[in-house]
């Protein structure tokens, strides 16, 4: 009889608690859901500190678990990158290429590029190299069509969706392919380059997963580290204007030796 009642009350304990976890769980998403109305539509830049990097870890850690999320990396950069690119977007502006690119609201997708073209230039020109890049890898600039919506600025939307739309560019000019790697160095060279924490972030983090599996990740990294500090300024580089240029002589514009990943 003892032993039913101890059983009774140890059960009533176990309900109590699930019932407790249960209403904390509770609270917490609610607590999540009014913080997500409450930002929903806010600029990306003008939210707390704490609430970005939140939101930046979460899509990180989606990135960690499948390296496959690639849409997670976007969302992680955005929010890594937000607190900082109200300074470090001067930087394009204070270029007069990167002036007359946004006054010219130059994009490079399938309304501004005429890709068959660019498949019908000689082989070896920056065009013909462009295209062959992706379109053995399956990619296409349309996916950043438009300007990201988390930025309100229109200037500064405008440096965020032509970084986007040239990152193939750079893995042309750089020679570093899109194996894990390869990223990995560019994420160097992009850091060297633009400074954002993200590219730094993603640089460091994998250099530490990557040596395991390829020892000489950590010396490629600083390589490109060193090469995107020697070069021009791939932000504000008029690439439209240079299809029909060969690659070698816009590596030797932009002041870039090709880099492999080892």
């Amino acid at each position: 009889m003892n032993d039913s009642i101890l059983m009774t009350d140890t059960s009533r304990t176990r309900a109590h608690r699930a019932t407790r976890r249960a209403a904390r769980d509770m609270r917490t998403a609610r607590r999540a859901a009014a913080s997500t109305i409450r930002t929903a539509g806010v600029d990306a830049t003008r939210l707390p500190a704490r609430l970005r990097w939140q939101r930046a870890l979460t899509a990180l850690g989606r990135v960690l678990l499948d390296p496959q999320q690639t849409d997670q990396v976007l969302v992680f950069a955005m929010y890594a990158n937000a607190g900082s690119m109200p300074r470090r977007v001067h930087r394009f502006y204070d270029d007069p290429r990167g002036r007359l690119l946004y006054t010219q609201r130059r994009t490079i997708d399938a309304h501004a590029v005429d890709f068959a073209k660019l498949r019908a230039l000689p082989v070896g020109t920056l065009g013909h190299a462009y295209v062959t890049f992706l379109d053995a890898r399956g990619l296409t600039p349309e996916v950043f069509e438009s300007p990201p919506e988390e930025i309100h600025d229109p200037a500064m939307a405008y440096v965020i969706q032509r970084l986007r739309q040239t990152h193939d560019l750079w893995h042309v000019v750089t020679g570093l392919d899109t194996d894990p790697a390869s990223e990995v160095a560019l994420q160097g060279f992009t850091f060297a380059q633009v400074r954002a924490p993200s590219a730094l972030i993603l640089a460091v983090l994998g250099t530490v997963r990557g040596t395991r599996w390829k020892p000489r990740l950590a010396r490629d990294v600083r390589r490109a580290f060193r090469a995107g500090r020697r070069a021009e300024k791939l932000a504000v580089f008029p690439w439209e204007d240079h299809w029909a240029t060969s690659l070698d002589e816009v590596r030797a514009m932009l002041g870039i030796e090709p880099l492999v990943a080892s």
